[in-house]
């Protein structure tokens, strides 16, 4: 994008092109799987998060260590061999071979939020942040849109395949940027490096930046499970109207993120702007749980999207701006493992919460408590900002 550097453009257009293929695999392994139970679906879509959770400690050290376009580049090669071995796989070797994939997705997350300030100048880190949102947007909607075509047409295989050659795409494009960034990071006199956690807990404002985003996506996610009955049996809405709500919950998203990334300031990366966020966000559920009517729901969930948008690309600076450039990678892998932990425990919690209480109610508490819980981190997170 204009003004934002040759190599960072080269980056956004490298994750554009894997996760357009990443989306398209997604679409064929749930088709892979569906018919042995919802079991074996809830399994390939967690494995995701469980392989972040698992191997966060692990990835954090290895992009704060190595070249972290070397570790993409081998990254992308092994992925590309799983995604040849998933066109021959039966069930458990699916999900098996899920979580590696998993593993390699959190390496590349965390690597491209390390690797991002390197490449923009300081000032324009939220615009950066922004642009790698709308992007990422635009092409997982495609990537959904190619994966159905081309499962429907030429079965799971030509999907599978889309992938493998998308992260071979990214090879060359990586080797053209000319800025690196190689880790550097101290080692104690036991000749071992600190974990992310310990780095994160032990720095105030990423501990309420932790805290705040757990207790954050952990809510969200209790909406996930039951979006689909308040949309279809307590508002009525048929297959066409289900369609048309979560076209304007992901039409809002980019939306927002193509208005925030233009409006844009450098102060924006700051404590307050996320703080508005998080308690926006919590009230907006409590819209969307006690909506009366579908315009009413689409409505509250437009808003409610805007604000997701904003918060997604005003954290990133802000845990950038908090953080020792030689810590970011077990920074981000502890804060992105904290949050798939977050989204596999919102999820569980909604689906069993929505059997016992109101699905009403269940979806106007997770906003509540996500409001009063951010509510106290972000006095901690802005205190610590001002030490």
């Amino acid at each position: 994008m204009r003004g934002m550097g040759r190599d960072f453009n080269f980056l956004l257009v490298a994750r554009a092109v894997s996760i357009i293929g990443d989306q398209a695999a997604l679409v064929a392994l749930i088709f892979m799987v569906k018919d042995h139970g919802t079991w074996s679906t809830a399994a390939l879509l967690g494995g995701t998060g469980v392989a972040m959770v698992l191997t966060s400690t692990w990835v954090g050290k290895l992009i704060d260590r190595e070249s972290v376009k070397k570790v993409i580049i081998i990254t992308s090669l092994v992925q590309s061999l799983i995604c040849f071995l998933l066109i021959y796989s039966n069930l458990y070797a699916v999900l098996f071979l899920n979580l590696l994939l998993g593993a390699g997705q959190a390496i590349v997350i965390s690597a491209t939020g390390a690797w991002t300030p390197t490449l923009v100048e300081k000032e324009k880190l939220g615009k950066a942040f922004g642009l790698m949102q709308v992007v990422l947007s635009i092409a997982s909607l495609a990537g959904y849109g190619i994966g159905g075509v081309l499962v429907g047409k030429f079965g799971v295989s030509a999907a599978l395949l889309l992938d493998a050659i998308t992260f071979l795409l990214l090879i060359p494009m990586l080797m053209i940027m000319k800025t690196d960034r190689v880790g550097n990071p101290e080692i104690d006199e036991h000749g071992k490096m600190k974990g992310g956690f310990k780095i994160v807990w032990q720095n105030p404002a990423l501990r309420a930046i932790l805290i705040s985003m757990t207790a954050f996506v952990t809510a969200l996610m209790i909406f996930n499970p039951l979006e689909v009955y308040l949309t279809t049996e307590i508002l009525g809405a048929g297959p066409t109207g289900y369609g048309v709500i979560n076209m304007v919950w992901a039409g809002s998203i980019a939306i927002g993120s193509v208005l925030i990334t233009k409006t844009m300031k450098p102060e924006w990366g700051s404590a307050k702007p996320v703080i508005i966020s998080f308690v926006a966000v919590g009230l907006s559920m409590v819209a969307i749980g006690y909506s009366p009517n579908l315009i009413f729901l689409a409505i509250a969930l437009f808003i409610c999207g805007i604000i997701v948008a904003g918060f997604n690309i005003f954290i990133g600076p802000l845990i950038v701006k908090n953080s020792v450039e030689s810590e970011l990678g077990r920074v981000n892998a502890t804060i992105g493992a904290m949050s798939a932990a977050g989204s596999a425990v919102g999820t569980a919690l909604g689906g069993f919460l929505g059997h016992i209480l109101p699905i009403r109610f269940v979806i106007a508490m997770a906003g509540v408590i996500a409001a009063s819980t951010l509510i106290f981190t972000g006095k901690k997170l802005l205190a610590a900002e001002k030490k």
